[in-house]
């Protein structure tokens, strides 16, 4: 291994100067690497300018907000013609009919059966009606809810 550190420092020239001799068998970074690297530091350096001329909110001397503003995280963008999309569409296509029959059939039962326990009949005079009601029933005291179509009697 020494032989082939003395033999890089030999050859190497101006290479011969770097202050590690382990660097100096490595070729040097690509230009894209350079060129990465580079971006990097740009972002940073603007980032730190960016965060040094934040506003300090009102009444808190010292406090500075670091943490996103909104609860529900933005969407960078949506591709109306990407998988994503079409995904969601055949799925509303294919499911929502038959969430309509299926839940449509349920409330229908629903309504039926409690149509057919408790029915809604029209009452030409709805006094008369409480009347015979309680005395059918054999009560005297009831609370009556006086709706504008409908009256709603609770025991």
């Amino acid at each position: 291994a020494q032989a082939i550190l003395a033999q890089a420092l030999k050859t190497e020239g101006s290479r011969a100067r770097c202050a590690t001799p382990f660097l100096k068998l490595l070729p040097p970074p690509p230009h894209s690497l350079r060129m990465l690297f580079g971006r990097i530091f740009a972002a940073s350096r603007a980032a730190a300018v960016r965060g040094a001329h934040r506003a300090v909110p009102m009444g808190f001397p010292g406090a500075q907000r670091t943490a996103s503003t909104g609860a529900f995280p933005k969407l960078m963008s949506i591709r109306y013609d990407g998988l994503m999309a079409k995904c969601l569409i055949a799925a509303i296509v294919y499911y929502v009919p038959q969430d309509v029959v299926v839940l449509g059939g349920m409330f229908w039962s629903w309504h039926s059966t409690s149509s057919s326990i408790s029915p809604k009949t029209k009452q030409a005079d709805a006094e008369a009606a409480l009347a015979a009601f309680k005395a059918k029933k054999g009560l005297d005291d009831v609370q009556v809810y006086k709706g504008r179509s409908t009256w709603h009697v609770t025991l």
